[in-house]
């Protein structure tokens, strides 16, 4: 195995993945930022948190955005609960409800395709045609990621989702992607995983999986 993914910085077909890994049987996809166009609402998410509550960062949004990015939410809770004006009594669970009502006040209010472009449903139709296992492996909540799925129309097309409520260890830990492997009953050579953060990545190549960097949405 690669010790660095290749970078995709298009949504591939079907055929052109089995011809670079003829013993594909399953594809795993992270969900924010790579199955779906989604990290920067995160952020604006986050800011609308700041706007409402008077909370003062002591950073520029470009550099918010890039502390979010790839991060679980109860880790962001740690950095964000020392800034200025964050309401003392709230907990990790009070802070991740927030912005998850917001992420998907914000998704509900814009096209499908902004946040879920075409190709990435051909793909997983694709798969689905052809008998491959799909799995989502995130560090998301559950409820916020099944929300996020049926906004999509896509739940239908994955066997096995795993999210943060799942998981004693999350990414970096390989444990979630270890646990797909695990679960759905296929050894890591037929496996294939996309990831688009530093933290996913660790977690997939930990697997001992194939891993590709999914580097095909627009920059935020």
């Amino acid at each position: 195995m690669a010790t660095h993914p290749m970078i995709l910085t298009a949504i591939p077909s079907l055929s052109e993945l089995k011809a670079g890994y003829p013993a594909l049987k399953a594809l795993f996809f992270d969900m924010d930022g790579t199955l779906l166009d989604s990290e920067k609402y995160h952020t604006q998410a986050f800011l609308k948190i700041g706007k409402d509550y008077g909370i003062v960062p002591p950073h520029s949004p470009e550099v918010i955005h890039g502390l979010l990015v790839g991060r679980a939410d109860h880790l962001v809770f740690e950095v964000v609960k020392h800034w200025k004006g964050f309401p003392p009594e709230w907990t990790a669970r009070d802070f991740v409800d927030e912005k998850n009502k917001n992420l998907l006040g914000i998704l509900k209010s814009i096209p499908q395709e902004k946040f879920l472009p075409e190709k990435v449903v051909g793909l997983l139709k694709e798969a689905m045609a052809e008998s491959l296992t799909i799995a989502l492996v995130t560090s998301s909540e559950k409820v916020v990621t099944e929300e996020l799925l049926s906004m999509g129309s896509i739940r239908k097309f994955f066997s096995l989702v795993i999210t943060r409520d799942d998981c004693p260890s999350h990414k970096p830990d390989p444990w979630p992607y270890k646990k797909a492997l695990e679960l759905t009953g296929h050894s890591p050579h037929e496996v294939l995983i996309f990831e688009d953060s530093e933290v996913g990545i660790a977690a997939a190549m930990g697997s001992g999986a194939h891993v590709m960097r999914a580097d095909w949405h627009p920059k935020a």
